[in-house]
């Protein structure tokens, strides 16, 4: 090999390894940025529960309208939807689609806006943040009670966050268990148990919430 073949593979090698390691810190800033994102959406969620639930003159009203706004603003509500119902999804025509939707949505803020007054003893305290993958974020706490009533609960909120895309919360895992995964067995068990009819489903969330108490 002659003296300027050995200059040019050299260059080739310096500048492949330049493309590399520029290529990594790229990559390493993108995401960090991701996780930081997921880390102040978040923040940013306790924050504004915390305000809320401080304010003594808000009535049920005024606390599901907040719940409405904050579910829309931190979490990816489609997302959560369909995956509520596993593949039973697919088969749901779109009236079903869209019926499930709107009841899932009330019986889930039904239930929120009732264990809200509890939000006043309860406080978020970050552990760590791990990354799964390319889109998924988990960001660790602690949420403890300050009144002394419940033990300290380990926590995890699963962010989905994907380029060019505003992050949400997917999902919430207490303790190890997924709440949305044991809320998409609980629903698909249901509509096994009636020989896979989607509506038997859609009849048991009108159901509960006639029987649920007004606030």
């Amino acid at each position: 090999m002659t003296h300027l073949q050995k200059t040019l593979l050299k260059v080739k090698t310096t500048t492949c390894a330049a493309i590399m390691l520029l290529a990594c810190a790229v990559g390493t800033a993108c995401a960090n940025d991701r996780v930081s994102e997921a880390e102040n959406l978040v923040k940013a969620l306790i924050t504004d529960l915390e305000h809320t639930s401080s304010q003594a003159e808000m009535t049920d009203k005024d606390n599901r309208q907040v719940l409405d706004q904050l579910v829309d603003a931190y979490f990816d509500v489609d997302a959560i939807t369909r995956f509520s119902v596993g593949r039973y999804w697919r088969a749901a025509s779109d009236f079903e689609k869209s019926e499930y939707t709107k009841l899932f949505r009330l019986v889930f803020l039904k239930q929120a806006n009732e264990q809200f007054h509890k939000l006043r003893d309860l406080e978020f305290k970050p552990t760590t943040t791990n990354t799964k993958g390319d889109k998924i974020i988990l960001v660790g706490g602690i949420i403890h009670d300050k009144s002394g009533e419940f033990p300290d609960v380990e926590i995890f909120w699963r962010i989905v966050a994907q380029p060019e895309k505003p992050a949400k919360i997917f999902d919430i895992e207490v303790e190890n268990i997924s709440m949305l995964k044991t809320q998409q067995d609980e629903n698909t068990t249901l509509i096994r148990r009636n020989a896979g009819r989607f509506g038997a489903l859609i009849e048991a969330l009108q159901e509960q919430l006639k029987n649920q108490q007004p606030n």
